[in-house]
C-alpha cells in the first residue's frame, strides 16, 4: 500500500515540475485537434467532442486536471462545458464557485465528490465540477486564452488557465473539416 501511496506522490511531485505554463507552442494546436476524441451519444445521437486533459499542480499541492467537452445535437445546435477535476490530499474542500475573466460563473456545478485512499498519513479527495461556456465565449478567447478561478469553502482556490492554442485546436476538432 505504501508503493501505491509512494508512486502517486512521485507522479504529482513531477507533475507539479511542469506547471501551469501560459506560453503554449504553435504546434500544440494540430496535437489538440488530433487529441479531441468524436463520439457519439447512444441515446440521442449527438455527437460528442471530448478534449485532451491539461494536467496541472498548484501552490495547494492541487492536481488539476480539465477539459473541454462539447454535445452537438443531431439538430447541430452546440453545447459546451470546462470539465474540472481537482485531487489533493487534506480534508474536504467543498469547490462551491467559480469565477470566469474575474466575474461570477453562473453555471458551475459540482458532478461529483470521492474519497480515495486512507492511509495514517491522510487521504486522497476528488472533486468533478463543470462550467457551461458558450461558443461565442469560446470563440472570442481564441487568441488570448481564459482564466478560471475554482473556490472552496475552506478558502483553497486553484487557478487554472486554458490556453489559445487549446482552445484554437478544439474547436477546428469541433467544426470539423472545411469544405
Amino acid at each position: 500500500m505504501y508503493r501505491i501511496i509512494a508512486l502517486i506522490i512521485v507522479s504529482l511531485s513531477l507533475v507539479a515540475c511542469r506547471g501551469n505554463d501560459k506560453v503554449v507552442s504553435a504546434w500544440e494546436v494540430n496535437d489538440v485537434y488530433r487529441s479531441t476524441i468524436i463520439s457519439s451519444n447512444p441515446s440521442n445521437g449527438a455527437k460528442i467532442y471530448q478534449g485532451p486533459p491539461i494536467n496541472t499542480m498548484d501552490a495547494a499541492n492541487t492536481f488539476e486536471m480539465f477539459n473541454l467537452r462539447a454535445e452537438q445535437t443531431t439538430q447541430g445546435a452546440k453545447t459546451y462545458e470546462l470539465l474540472v477535476h481537482l485531487t489533493y490530499f487534506a480534508p474536504w474542500r467543498y469547490y462551491e464557485s467559480a469565477n470566469l475573466l474575474n466575474k461570477p460563473a453562473s453555471t458551475f456545478k459540482v458532478l461529483s465528490r470521492e474519497a480515495g485512499v486512507c492511509e495514517p498519513q491522510g487521504c486522497v479527495f476528488k472533486e468533478l465540477m463543470a462550467i457551461q461556456l458558450t461558443d461565442a465565449f469560446l470563440r472570442e478567447q481564441m487568441d488570448k486564452g481564459f482564466q478560471v478561478t475554482i473556490s472552496s469553502k475552506t478558502g483553497v482556490s486553484s487557478d487554472l488557465f486554458v490556453p489559445a492554442q487549446y482552445l484554437q485546436g478544439y474547436l477546428k476538432a469541433v467544426d470539423g473539416p472545411k469544405k
